[in-house]
């Protein structure tokens, strides 16, 4: 009789803990997609690039973008009775920007971006309700561009974002304002007039990014 009720005891005290650590779990992984906004306008140094100790004969740059989209997974540490959250993601992204240049030497250059981002955040909650900020490294991929070549290859970069968003159960969404300070291209040559210039672009462009996750058990 004793014997059961210590086999009880324990049964139940595990049962309690296993129930106990469940609802503190502080580990949550799920999977997250959405939609990409590339904002609009050439950087200072894709300016730079093509415009400086050049003889292009161009009225108008400018850059034209589709929006893209992302997806992938992430994994959230939540811990209990403190107001703070960090998390982690693997997400493959991809969006579509073409330059076009008017004037006696035009031109039309296509991209597609095509690369594997790693942001890391960390911020404050309050309810649902949470915001912060993080790094956003990524790796570009071989891709259908204008921009690369067997020889000619896309850089590792940096960048960084600003988010907010809503935790409700296991659903998450959240808009994301991300910006970089790394080059995601080379030097690419392109044939202008009859003439081979070579131009340098910053492919880290700025872009709202709104998406939704949903976390596992």
């Amino acid at each position: 009789m004793l014997r059961a009720i210590k086999v009880t005891a324990i049964v139940t005290t595990l049962l309690i803990s296993t129930s106990a650590y469940a609802q503190l779990k502080i580990i949550k992984f799920g999977v997250k997609g959405g939609t990409n906004y590339p904002q609009e306008g050439l950087s200072l140094n894709d300016i730079n690039g093509i415009v400086n100790n050049q003889t292009f004969n161009i009225d108008n740059i400018q850059t034209v973008y589709s929006d893209g989209f992302n997806a992938g997974l992430i994994a959230r540490v939540s811990l209990p009775l403190i107001p703070v959250y960090a998390h982690g993601e693997a997400l493959y992204t991809e969006f579509k920007e073409t330059i076009q240049a008017t004037g006696g030497d035009a031109f039309n250059v296509e991209s597609t971006i095509e690369r594997i981002d790693f942001p890391i955040s960390a911020g404050a909650k309050l309810g649902p309700g949470f915001a912060g900020l993080g790094a956003t490294p990524s790796i570009p991929l071989s891709n259908a561009s204008d921009l690369w070549t067997p020889t000619e290859e896309a850089n590792f970069a940096w960048g960084w974002h600003i988010h907010a968003g809503v935790k409700l159960w296991r659903l998450l969404g959240e808009v994301k304002y991300e910006s970089g300070f790394g080059f995601m291209s080379g030097n690419f040559d392109q044939n202008i007039g009859g003439n081979d210039y070579t131009i340098d672009l910053d492919k880290r462009r700025s872009q709202v990014i709104v998406s939704v996750a949903y976390f596992f058990k």
